[in-house]
């Protein structure tokens, strides 16, 4: 029950004074009034009241008082009841239990739960979902992902317990055992699917290039597990097109056997080649899902070469050499500048590392067409620098360097970077560049601004630029190594630093498309995954413009037609198709600008998603593991009524209570005007009635 307290701004001790200002106005009022010596002693007593209570409320309001109200709020403790539903958890025998009876027991142990705690229910597979219906159709599960948004949701809130339910197969991300931190609260599990081994082949990987070349050949390692079958025999196949073009007998020689085997094919077509790999089903196998694999590998008709010179040994160019050839369609060469012959013709783009002086090589560069990348650092010259006219003139440098930190331009338009690789660029570590005036002598397109300690400038540190024909880039600073040092400290990987130099690669060794209406996608999407589709059309002068409609006709294997118009962007169309089913799709695209009609067509692959058959097997150990280490329990789904009545008698799981203060001046009470008026209005109308006014 809440409470209340009253209290003044002035002294309290004020109080008697109001009372005896209302009781000495009212006496001095009715005391010796001729009008009503005629008039009932009671309604004298009530006029009496009303005028003494007027006056001292009145008083009272002067001292400025206000209203403490005290109250308590108990907030009930958090159960998160997380759902597994991946496709894994329907792969065993008891695949109705799950679609029928075992969501009846969920619900009643979600409404028992529900008398003495907060419950919040998610799904999972990929991600963490809410709202969702269990249906376990998720192709994918991330166990880490889940805890990991857990506790982003919920950070400092009253979570009492987290309840697992899964089969304890993950197949994307970390080992949930190994979280970046631990959990302030329970975390119990319900053991679902079936822990007993049974005669299953599982096609477990296939690892393949993404890329290659047309004429090559190429390496597909398949690795498989077999279990159960000992004496049994099978056949692998890969077929493509449905011509069969390998095929191998396996003899299984024990009841745990496995096959490791590398078959080495010849890209013959160009475009993206689909690939079955498949064996043959064992007799009673659990499942033949997991028996076969899709592979879709993109076959080129040529390798751009880059070549990347430099003026002496730097870790840069170890850096930058790893990060293109992390995509397979690019191959590099290093050399210095001392040593290269001059011969540029085998090479789609130069990266110059340093602008010395006295170079032959740039004078050569004035008017040879191959795009290039100048990487400025300590080793440039301030003089070269500006003869060679890159579109920034430095002035005023006196051959200082600062140390520059990276800060993205946000209204760079030539092509987007992922949001997670922006963020982190701004925490790399600073680049060592020229000190001075940066003035553009054309038109540049900053995709990096320099920032000094914390003072941001418009000066530029990476840029982008077309001279006539002759694309180039800028960077004005070295060190770039430490930025994929620290990319890999920070995530484990090189995915940012590789986005960024492939992007700048991509951007100047492309062969400029002269088509005035342009369609770009991935050539694969993945089943699971939305259908992006972005397109351009430009007018006579090659300005980008999106005035007319643009319409696509997408065509499945099954001739189905899925008809879109895109959205209009700032400048171009984009389309978001959702998510299709698996299979070839080949579209047509279309619009009209003036007379003129405008056409493109083109292909692309949704592939499926098999991840969750690549294990059948619940991982009981994984959830055991899960709650011993986070003080909780694991139990079967028929004792999901035991783990309600752990849960309660958890003494760490208590309720919260909070007081709340509100505090409240009486001048803004409403009631209070109203009794006021009251007091008023009935003192009023009894001297009315009584004869005076």
């Amino acid at each position: 029950m809440p409470t209340f307290q009253i209290t003044t701004e002035q002294s309290i001790w004020f109080f008697p004074l109001c009372l005896l200002l209302g009781f000495g106005y009212a006496f001095w009022l009715y005391r010796k009034d001729d009008r009503f010596e005629d008039t009932k002693k009671w309604i004298k007593q009530v006029l009496f009241f009303c005028r003494f209570s007027l006056v001292s409320i009145l008083a009272f309001l002067l001292l400025s008082p206000f209203i403490k109200i005290i109250s308590n709020t108990i907030e009930k403790p958090i159960v998160i009841f997380a759902q597994d539903n991946s496709s894994s958890i329907l792969m065993n025998k008891d695949s109705s239990f799950y679609k029928d009876e075992y969501l009846k027991q969920t619900e009643e142990f979600i409404g028992e739960l529900s008398k003495d705690f907060e419950v919040k229910k998610y799904t999972f597979g990929e991600t963490l979902n809410n709202n969702q219906p269990i249906d376990y159709s998720e192709k994918s599960t991330n166990l880490s992902e889940v805890f990991n948004q857990i506790e982003s949701k919920y950070y400092n809130q009253n979570v009492g317990a987290l309840i697992l339910a899964s089969d304890g197969i993950y197949n994307q991300g970390s080992n949930p055992l190994f979280l970046n931190s631990s959990p302030p609260y329970n975390i119990y599990t319900i053991l679902l699917g079936d822990t007993t081994i049974r005669r299953d082949f599982i096609l477990k990987e296939v690892i393949h290039n993404k890329i290659t070349f047309l004429k090559n050949k190429f390496p597909v390692e398949i690795f498989a597990q077999i279990n159960k079958a000992a004496g049994k025999k099978t056949t692998l196949k890969i077929i493509q097109n449905e011509s069969v073009l390998y095929t191998k007998d396996f003899f299984i020689q024990n009841h745990t056997f496995s096959i490791s085997e590398t078959v080495i094919l010849e890209a013959k077509n160009t475009g993206t080649q689909h690939y079955r790999i498949e064996f043959s089903e064992l007799d009673d196998e659990t499942s033949i899902i997991n028996n076969k694999k899709d592979i879709y590998i993109e076959v080129l008709d040529g390798r751009q070469n880059i070549l990347i010179l430099a003026n002496s040994p730097h870790p840069d160019i170890a850096a930058i050499k790893k990060s293109i050839e992390s995509n397979e369609n690019y191959k590099v060469t290093t050399d210095y500048y001392s040593s290269f012959n001059g011969n540029l013709t085998p090479y789609n783009l130069l990266i110059a590392h340093q602008i010395p002086t006295n170079q032959p090589l740039f004078k050569v560069l004035q008017t040879n067409p191959i795009p290039v990348w100048y990487i400025i650092g300590t080793q440039s010259s301030e003089i070269e620098i500006n003869r060679l006219n890159l579109g920034v003139e430095l002035q005023n440098s006196k051959g200082q360097f600062n140390d520059i930190l990276p800060k993205s331009n946000s209204q760079f338009p030539l092509f987007t970077l992922s949001e997670n690789t922006q963020k982190l660029i701004e925490k790399f570590a600073p680049l060592k560049g020229y000190f001075g005036n940066y003035k553009p002598t054309f038109e540049i397109y900053p995709l990096l601004n320099q920032k000094i300690g914390n003072i941001e400038t418009k000066n530029p540190l990476l840029y982008y630029a077309q001279l006539d024909s002759k694309k180039l880039a800028v960077l004005f600073g070295e060190g770039i190594w430490k930025w994929r040092m620290q990319d890999f400290l920070t995530n484990q990987n090189h995915n940012a630093i590789n986005e960024l130099i492939n992007k700048t690669v991509q951007f100047l060794s492309l062969k400029e498309d002269k088509s005035k209406f342009r369609i770009s996608h991935n050539s694969l999407f993945k089943e699971n995954e939305e259908i992006i589709i972005n397109a351009e059309l430009y007018n006579d002068s090659y300005e980008l413009i999106n005035d007319p409609e643009v319409k696509i006709t997408l065509t499945g294997e099954n001739q189905k037609n899925y008809n879109f118009i895109f959205n209009k962007t700032s400048k171009a169309y984009f389309l978001n198709a959702g998510v299709l089913p698996t299979g070839s799709y080949s579209y047509s695209a279309h619009t009209t600008l003036g007379d003129k009609k405008y056409v493109q067509n083109g292909k692309f692959q949704v592939i499926p998603l098999v991840l969750e058959a690549n294990s059948t097997t619940a991982n009981a150990q994984l959830l055991q593991n899960i709650a011993s280490k986070y003080g909780g329990k694991m139990v079967y789904p028929n004792l999901m009524k035991s783990l309600a009545d752990e849960i309660r008698s958890n003494k760490n799981i208590t309720s919260i209570i909070f007081e709340e203060l509100k505090i409240k001046e009486w001048i803004h009470l409403r009631w209070l005007f109203f009794v006021l008026l009251t007091l008023l209005s009935l003192e009023w109308f009894m001297r009315k009635q009584n004869g005076a006014y």
